[in-house]
């Protein structure tokens, strides 16, 4: 991606928010302050980037209303009617997207949240993260290297339950219908060639996803899909995919610094799990910006697994080298390390040849066969740069470095110096805005 155009982007949106009223999450409220009616334009649907659709563009409004106002309760915990519709297009596969979803919520009740939605989309394969898209805070946005995608039309039903304590669930059942839009020889756009459209593959699956306080976190995906692939087994075509997240951020006492954890760790049932609903372990390693939580010097699309373990670990300075109005430079080290494996398939180099519509293993002659390599000797990379170096403008800069350890002997390997250290500038977005 062309990092100065992304930076133009993110500060004309900064110029577009300033001195307007904001609500959460990034939206521009359209309707009175004092009206109990709230209707916002969604910043967040307003641009986005990844490879596959280039520069995304888009619109996106919700509208929460009370169902009928309680004196007795503030603003906050009225029950409501939730209203969202989106729109986007894509520059690279030319292609228009939408959906939209409907809610009840119930804040003062143990069932928080009913609502069904649908979308017409594209969803990165292989995703496994909670985190949802934030324009403004492109330091967590890794996906923008991503370009491995598949086209999605999914209906989803889904409850929220707030727990006493510190648990809360949400359930969902969706149906969905999608095709992948690469193949072993690179990306495909349907959109702009009718010859590049694969066969679309059914999925129903039963979600359920658990907050256990602020930073733990868990998704057990449970789904039957209808692959084009007679000789695949009743059985084969069931998977069970789960996976766990803890982050979190510990202040050491009298100012002596900031330490950071954010592990995963996922697996899926079977060696049948479609390619969708496995794990991308790859990191951002094309790119010369710095992102928190990602692989730095690992390239995307390089790992995908069934079982997987990530772990960051930093360290930053809480107090800057020196305090002057245009540099406060603040050092920070960190360590990644991830092991993955694949089942059903040759593990002994870690790799196998997948098959895009069926799952299962195929010789590598056909032409929707892809191969994919898990890092099951593990990997280690550590990090050290400087934050708040310069403030140029909206922008603190800093600069960091990455390198890549690996066993010699593992199939990922890599011999050259440059293809596994990797140079980094480090920049967020500094703005106020008005609440």
């Amino acid at each position: 991606m062309n990092f100065c155009k992304l930076l133009r982007t993110c500060l004309l949106i900064s110029v577009l928010m300033s001195g307007s009223t904001l609500v959460a999450q990034n939206a521009l409220r359209l309707s009175h302050l004092w009206s109990r009616t709230n209707v916002s334009f969604d910043l967040n649907r307003l641009y986005n980037y990844n490879i596959y659709e280039r520069n995304r563009w888009g619109a996106g409004f919700f509208l929460e209303t009370p169902l009928k106002y309680d004196t007795r309760y503030g603003t906050l915990f009225q029950n409501t009617f939730y209203g969202d519709i989106y729109g986007a297009y894509g520059t690279g596969d030319r292609a228009l997207k939408g959906g939209g979803s409907l809610q009840l919520r119930f804040p003062r009740y143990m069932l928080q949240r009913i609502s069904v939605g649908y979308v017409h989309d594209i969803e990165r394969v292989g995703r496994h993260d909670f985190n949802s898209y934030n324009i403004v805070n492109t330091y967590e946005n890794s996906s923008y290297f991503s370009s491995h995608y598949s086209a999605i039309d999914r209906l989803e039903a889904s409850v929220r339950v707030d727990l006493p304590g510190p648990t809360a669930f949400a359930f969902a059942y969706r149906h969905s219908a999608e095709r992948m839009l690469f193949d072993a020889h690179g990306l495909l756009f349907p959109s702009i060639d009718e010859a590049d459209a694969l066969p679309r593959i059914k999925y129903d699956e039963l979600l359920l996803q658990m907050d256990w306080g602020k930073h733990l976190k868990f998704e057990i995906l449970a789904g039957r899909w209808n692959p084009y692939d007679a000789t695949l087994a009743e059985g084969d075509r069931r998977y069970l995919h789960l996976f766990g997240q803890y982050a979190n951020r510990l202040t050491l006492p009298n100012n002596h610094g900031v330490v950071s954890l954010y592990a995963q760790g996922g697996t899926t049932a079977t060696g049948h799990t479609p390619l969708s609903r496995r794990f991308d372990i790859s990191g951002a390693g094309i790119t010369r910006y710095f992102f928190n939580n990602t692989f730095l010097t690992v390239r995307p699309n390089s790992f995908m697994a069934d079982g997987y373990v990530t772990l960051h670990l930093g360290y930053a300075m809480s107090r800057p080298l020196w305090n002057a109005r245009l540099s406060k430079p603040t050092p920070f080290v960190q360590v990644g390390a991830m092991w993955g494996t694949l089942y059903g398939d040759d593990v002994t180099d870690g790799t196998g040849n997948y098959h895009l519509l069926t799952g299962s293993p195929v010789d590598a002659s056909d032409p929707y066969a892809i191969a994919i390599r898990a890092p099951y000797q593990g990997l280690l990379e550590p990090a050290i740069g400087i934050d708040n170096l310069f403030r140029w403008g909206m922008l603190d800069l800093g600069v960091a470095a990455a390198y890549q350890l690996t066993p010699k002997n593992s199939a990922y390997h890599l011999d050259n110096f440059s293809d596994k250290f990797s140079v980094m500038l480090v920049a967020k977005l500094v703005f106020e805005y008005n609440i």
